[in-house]
This record gives structure tokens, C-alpha cells and sequence, in this order.
């Protein structure tokens, strides 16, 4: 097996038209579970417990602060179905 076969891509399309609520569209095929967000920096998010989000579905999130592209990173974490765990950073 290559190590190329192994290579997963990122499932996730920022979409930051918006703003200041931002989407996180699910591009794979596969739901995907237990999806949690966090942020580094001084941007606000509201509590929410992990959700699941379907291929081709949107989770949106209402993120406040100012200059986000400056100081604060969307931390997303996911678990795909075969239970694989996954970490992906997005900044704005």
C-alpha cells in the first residue's frame, strides 16, 4: 500500500459569506459524527454538544469578534464511520 492511498482530504468547505454566522458544508460522502467546534483566540462562539452532519449538509455557527482573520482559528473535530477521529484547523 502507497502513502498516498492512505491520504484523506478535508471534508469541510468554509463558507464565510455570512458573516457573522459561518458555514461548515460537509463535502464527503459520509456523515460524519460527534463534529464539535472550538476557537483559539478571541473570537465567541456559543456552547453546542457534538452534532452530526450529513454528506452535503451545512452546520452553521454564530462566531462573534473582531478581526477574526487576525487572532482567532476554527477548530474542528470529527469522527468518520469507520470511528477514525479527525482534527482540522480553519482560519477567516
Amino acid at each position: 500500500m502507497s502513502d498516498a492511498s492512505l491520504a484523506y482530504p478535508v471534508p469541510w468547505l468554509l463558507i464565510r459569506d455570512h458573516a457573522p454566522t459561518y458555514g461548515l458544508k460537509n463535502c464527503s460522502l459520509e456523515t460524519l459524527k460527534h463534529v464539535s467546534f472550538s476557537l483559539v483566540g478571541p473570537g465567541s462562539l456559543p456552547d453546542h454538544f457534538p452534532v452530526t452532519v450529513n454528506a452535503g449538509d451545512t452546520a452553521w455557527l454564530p462566531i462573534e469578534g473582531d478581526d477574526l482573520a487576525r487572532a482567532t482559528t476554527l477548530i474542528v473535530r470529527w469522527r468518520r464511520q469507520n470511528g477514525d477521529e479527525y482534527l482540522w484547523r480553519a482560519v477567516f
